[in-house]
């Protein structure tokens, strides 16, 4: 892969992990919703940390890309063995981890990838890859591309994982993420995340689609600007987080004009 790709990855993963990683909790309860109507705190981390329950097999991936190995396999005798063709790699884990007191990983994942001069592409596919306590099947592409001042990632989805109780996640969409680096001195990141998913979990069907472009100020650790609707299997609520100021507030609009606010946690 090109050169920017294998630097900045890793800032990518760092930076996506740290905008998933989510908690939420509710305040007042609408009064014209139920509560199996209304957006628990729960379903919002769920539909926001999707991407984070992947995070670990990408890793992988970074790691594999971090190797100067120019044969067509390799091994790493502590986690994993890798084997190449003209169009990618399969690794296949044991039972390994990939950092000593990190998650364990259990399955494979197969990537192909094509490159031009200007773009890095990847399709990784995950065949009962086990991370932990969840398991993942599916795929997930990446489109890489330099910009003026960093580097975007355009991903789709088509994945499912399943949990330490047995419950299913599914996820289908596409994500942007928009990685720029306004100051040169500081080379503090700014976070855009664009995109249209739906997310389907204990029998409920989520439709998500950001609006206006979520944005995380240098500034700023939480996301402070920006719009989605969640269609909650049929009913659209509105989730605002806020006008640029650096707050852990977001508000819930349902569609008779009934508002709440959740608060985000402290990582």
């Amino acid at each position: 892969m090109n050169k920017i790709f294998k630097n900045n990855l890793k800032v990518f993963l760092f930076v996506a992990t740290l905008m998933f990683a989510w908690n939420c909790k509710k305040d007042e309860v609408p009064s014209n919703y139920d509560e199996s109507q209304k957006l628990q705190s729960e379903e919002f981390r769920t539909i926001m940390e999707t991407d984070d329950f992947s995070s670990v097999a990408d890793s992988a991936i970074l790691a594999i890309y971090q190797q100067n190995s120019s044969g067509k396999s390799a091994q790493n005798d502590e986690c994993y063995s890798a084997m190449f063709s003209d169009t990618g790699y399969t690794l296949s884990f044991d039972n390994c981890s990939l950092e000593e007191g990190g998650v364990v990983l259990n399955g494979t994942l197969s990537v192909v990838y094509e490159m031009d001069n200007e773009t890095s592409s990847f399709t990784v596919t995950y065949d009962n890859l086990s991370a932990g306590d969840i398991l993942i099947n599916g795929t997930r592409a990446f489109d890489m591309n330099e910009t003026m001042d960093g580097f975007s990632i355009d991903t789709v989805s088509d994945f499912e994982i399943t949990m330490a109780d047995d419950s299913v996640v599914e996820e289908t969409g596409t994500k942007s993420f928009i990685i720029s680096f306004p100051d040169e001195n500081t080379f503090i990141p700014v976070l855009s995340i664009e995109g249209s998913w739906t997310v389907k979990a204990d029998g409920n069907t989520y439709v998500i689609n950001i609006t206006s472009a979520l944005i995380s100020a240098e500034d700023c650790e939480y996301i402070d600007t920006g719009v989605m609707t969640i269609n909650k299997n049929g009913l659209e609520i509105t989730v605002d987080f806020g006008d640029g100021t650096c707050d852990d507030v977001v508000t819930v609009t349902y569609p008779d004009g009934t508002e709440e606010e959740l608060s985000l946690e402290d990582l």
